[in-house]
């Protein structure tokens, strides 16, 4: 998949809702296809919102990208200010620390994670659709799982949960601790502060509402886009980092971004993307800290399998098929295929493909165990 190919397909599945210098991503040469996606450490789990991000960058992946994951050692300290309406709570050095090796391990056992070849014996296609076997055959032959036609089923069966080769290191975890803490106050005023004004810090629409709001915006948190820019500026820099990933509350931060690298270096090929929300069925936003609904964790400590297969199975025709296109690695057509076989409605089959797909890749050995035996049981 070439970039342009790549570029459609973010826009065909709605994945993309705004994009700085596409014409450079356009223009990549192959050394320079390195993006980062950053996460601060303000949790002790990861949720479906990260999730989304997470699929996001495996399609990139899938393009021969390479992915700088940069957890935030050190921006923890301070909290993303945006789309947030007061000042965050303070997390104490070993909360950050705590939070920080909670993610890491989740992170590396869905990404780097070496992923064999091994035969689960159980899918749970086969048992959702166990009454309606054309039907069946005919969804296995959409997922190229037709067992007639393929004699290494598990292969083809790894290749639609797991779409990357498997010899290939496409994913880095970097802590942005190990540069900003050793970056003097007065050399971050030098390098970073110079180039940006604050009048154009002051045009970003979350940093206006803070700063008009009754709570007000205190220095450290008006600093946090400015520290956001240098670890960008950095990886350009040290990791030969072209692009910026995020999600759209996170433009201003990615903008100031590009910014600050092109005040140094103006022919540079930066770029950023932004992809919406994760948004429920009434189109409200899916975090921890919406308070609408019960936030999905990847932690199953924090959230049981129970209530993830619950969260999947009842979801809306409507949000399942947004949630086919941008949660799994199918092509649009297979997608549209599904789409007429599942007539009627209460099928179900784009549901029954994201708790396939979610529990192989997310949960694993145990949660394909507990799926055996919860639909088996039919409980």
């Amino acid at each position: 998949m070439d970039h342009q190919e790549l570029l459609n397909d973010l826009h065909q599945r709605k994945i993309v809702v705004n994009e700085a210098n596409s014409s450079n991503f356009l223009k990549l040469e192959p050394s320079e296809k390195v993006v980062y996606f950053g996460i601060d450490c303000t949790g002790d789990s990861l949720h479906l919102g990260h999730l989304f991000s997470l699929f996001q960058l495996i399609r990139f992946a899938r393009a021969d990208f390479k992915i700088l994951l940069i957890l935030g050692g050190a921006t923890s300290k301070i909290g993303d200010p945006s789309d947030k309406l007061k000042e965050r709570p303070q997390l104490a050095p070993q909360e950050i620390t705590n939070n920080f090796q909670a993610i890491k391990k989740q992170i590396s056992n869905l990404l780097l994670k070496k992923r064999e070849n091994k035969t689960f014996p159980f899918q749970p296609l086969s048992i959702f659709f166990a009454d309606n076997p054309s039907l069946l055959q005919s969804i296995y032959q959409i997922l190229f799982l037709n067992k007639k036609n393929n004699s290494d089923l598990w292969t083809n069966y790894l290749n639609y949960i797991w779409p990357l080769e498997k010899e290939k290191k496409y994913f880095q975890i970097l802590d942005n601790k190990k540069w900003l803490n050793k970056l003097s106050f007065i050399d971050f005023i030098d390098q970073v502060g110079k180039n940006i004004t604050i009048n154009y810090l002051l045009a970003k629409e979350t940093i206006k509402q803070r700063v008009n709001s009754e709570n007000g915006l205190s220095f450290s948190s008006f600093s946090y886009s400015l520290l956001q820019a240098y670890d960008f500026y950095y990886l350009y820099k040290n990791h030969n980092c072209h692009g910026q990933l995020g999600a759209s509350d996170q433009w201003g931060n990615l903008t100031t971004g590009l910014k600050l690298i092109n005040s140094y270096y103006p022919e540079s090929k930066t770029f950023s993307f932004t992809w919406g929300l994760l948004l429920d069925k009434e189109g409200k936003k899916i975090s921890k800290s919406a308070t609408n609904q019960k936030t999905i964790w990847l932690d199953q400590q924090k959230t049981s399998f129970r209530e993830a297969y619950d969260f999947l199975s009842n979801m809306s025709d409507e949000q399942a098929d947004i949630f086919i296109k941008q949660f799994t690695f199918l092509s649009l057509e297979q997608i549209d295929k599904l789409n007429k076989l599942n007539n009627p409605k209460k099928l179900r089959i784009p549901q029954r493909i994201l708790i396939e797909l979610i529990f192989y890749l997310l949960y694993q050995e145990k949660g394909i165990a507990w799926l055996k035996e919860k639909i088996g049981n039919g409980n």
